[in-house]
């Protein structure tokens, strides 16, 4: 990919920090950065258009009370259980 002048000498100059991703803990990244270092150039670099890594998934963590684990508990465990 070829960089227009302007991207090149106004992005790609003199960045303090680079930060590989934008999904959830590149932007939190990004954020505290900024809140200690406000005068920082910080550069947030994505492969794709959108994140698509597993922010745009599961945010990288377990999702606990989907439909189909809910449904699944209905079958081991009384129904008072599974509303509690």
């Amino acid at each position: 990919m070829k960089h227009s002048y302007w991207e090149n000498e106004q992005w790609f100059k003199d960045i303090n920090f680079a930060i590989i991703g934008s999904g959830i803990v590149g932007i939190n990244c990004a954020l505290r950065l900024r809140e200690k270092h406000p005068k920082a150039k910080i550069v947030i670099f994505e492969k794709g258009y959108i994140p698509s890594g597993a922010s745009t998934k599961n945010a990288g963590f377990a999702c606990f009370g989907s439909p189909s684990e809910i449904l699944n508990d209905f079958n081991s465990t009384s129904e008072d259980e599974v509303l509690s």
